[in-house]
C-alpha cells in the first residue's frame, strides 16, 4: 500500500503540474476542430517580428553569447586565451568577466556535489543591459525562430495536413504569448493582441477571460522552436514533438522595458499612421 500511495501522490502532483502549464491547443478547446487557422491570419505577426528581430539583433547578440555557452570560457574566466580568435571555437569579443566561475558547469555540467566555483552567472548588471535571466535569452530565440519561419517557411515541404494545422496553431499562440508578455497593455485588455496580430486570429481562440488567464501561465513550446538553424525545406515539424516550458513572467524588468520600447516604436513607425489606437495609456 505504501508504494501504492506513492505512485498515486506522484501521479497528482504531475497532473497538477500540467494544469499550471498551457499548450497551444489549449487555447482553441472549445472551438469546432474543423475551425482551421489559415496562414494568412499568421502574416501580420510575422511581419512584427521580422521588424523586431531586425531591431534588436545586433543589440543583443554579445548578451546572448554568453547564455548560449558560445563565448570563450578562458575570456570569461581571465580575459585572455592561448588561442588566436580565428583558431578558438568558441567566441572572443565579450565582456564579461567572472573569474570564479565553474567551467564544467559552464561548458556542460558539474557532477561536484560541493563544487568551490560558482553555477551561476554573477554581476550580470556590470556587463549587460538586457538579457539577465534564461527566459529572456529563450524570448530572443523564439522571436528569431518567428522571424526565420517568417522569411523561410514554405508549406509545401510539411505534407501533412495535421501537422501543418498544429504548426501553424504553434505559431499563432506563440505569437500571442510574445506580445501579451513583451508590449506595452491595459490590465484586463486584449487591445495590444488585436493592435499587434490579425484580430481574426484572436477571435478564433478562446474567450477573453480564459486567454488572459491562460496567458499568465507557463507555456509549453516545441523545442525545434529554439533550434538556431533549421532545414524548411524537410518535413521539419511533427505532431506530438518534445516540448519545453518558458515562464513569460520570468522576463527580467530590463528586458520588459527593452521590448516594450520596441513595439511602442514600432506602433508609431507603421500603425499610427494607419489609424490605428495605441493600446496603453
Amino acid at each position: 500500500m505504501d508504494d501504492l500511495s506513492k505512485q498515486i501522490a506522484g501521479i497528482t502532483l504531475e497532473q497538477e503540474s500540467n494544469d499550471d502549464q498551457s499548450e497551444a491547443n489549449d487555447f482553441y478547446e472549445t472551438r469546432r476542430v474543423s475551425r482551421n487557422v489559415n496562414f494568412a491570419r499568421l502574416e501580420k505577426g510575422l511581419l512584427l517580428f521580422i521588424y523586431i528581430h531586425e531591431t534588436t539583433k545586433y543589440t543583443l547578440h554579445l548578451e546572448t553569447t554568453l547564455w548560449d555557452r558560445r563565448a570563450c570560457f578562458n575570456v570569461i574566466n581571465s580575459g585572455n586565451c592561448s588561442k588566436p580568435r580565428d583558431q578558438c571555437r568558441r567566441e572572443h569579443e565579450i565582456l564579461y568577466r567572472q573569474p570564479n566561475l565553474c567551467m564544467f558547469w559552464y561548458t556542460q555540467s558539474c557532477k561536484h556535489n560541493n563544487c568551490r566555483y560558482s553555477h551561476r552567472f554573477e554581476n550580470l548588471s556590470q556587463y549587460h543591459h538586457y538579457i539577465f535571466t534564461n527566459t529572456d535569452n529563450m524570448i530572443f530565440k523564439l522571436i528569431r525562430f518567428v522571424r526565420n519561419f517568417a522569411g523561410h517557411y514554405i508549406d509545401s515541404a510539411i505534407e501533412d495536413a495535421t501537422d501543418v494545422q498544429e504548426l501553424q496553431r504553434e505559431v499563432v499562440v506563440l505569437m500571442t504569448h510574445l506580445v501579451h508578455s513583451l508590449s506595452r497593455k491595459r490590465d484586463n485588455s486584449i487591445e495590444h493582441l488585436n493592435l499587434f496580430l490579425e484580430a481574426t486570429t484572436i477571435k478564433q481562440m478562446i474567450s477573453i477571460g480564459d486567454l488572459l488567464q491562460k496567458l499568465e501561465k507557463p507555456y509549453r513550446v516545441p523545442e525545434i522552436f529554439f533550434q538556431s538553424s533549421i532545414n524548411f525545406t524537410t518535413h521539419w515539424y511533427k505532431c506530438g514533438s518534445s516540448k519545453r516550458s518558458i515562464d513569460f513572467k520570468q522576463i527580467s524588468p530590463e528586458c520588459q522595458t527593452y521590448f516594450n520600447n520596441i513595439f511602442v516604436g514600432f506602433y508609431h513607425g507603421r500603425l499610427r499612421s494607419r489609424g490605428a489606437s495605441a493600446a496603453w495609456d
